[in-house]
């Protein structure tokens, strides 16, 4: 696991319920691998739902909101129609207020 102090996670998924995406959430926030991040970019969960009253937005509240550090949602990055790409690893700049997630382009 990469040190992530300073980073921006970029958490998206697909085809996993929400009772996995808490499980996997559950399981860096009790390793520290979430210790000093620099804010959350969230992008699509997309086919995530299992009928149950549960939401992968419910559980992205309570797993990311009480870390103190900016949470961007609803952002077009994944596994769904007209998703963006965006390099691991770059600079990026997550402005929560403004709405904006900046990512620098990856260098060759």
């Amino acid at each position: 696991m990469p040190d992530l102090t300073g980073a921006v996670l970029l958490v998206e998924d697909v085809q996993e319920p929400p009772y996995k995406v808490d499980r996997m959430l559950t399981h860096l926030r009790r390793s520290g691998a979430l210790d000093g991040l620099a804010g959350v970019a969230v992008g699509q969960f997309t086919d995530c739902a299992d009928g149950w009253d549960t939401s992968v937005s419910d559980v992205l509240v309570e797993r990311l909101g009480d870390l103190g550090v900016p949470v961007l949602g609803g952002l077009p990055i994944g596994h769904g129609v007209g998703q963006l790409t965006v390099p691991v690893g770059t600079p990026a700049v997550l402005d929560a207020d403004a709405g904006t997630l900046t990512v620098e382009p990856a260098v060759r």
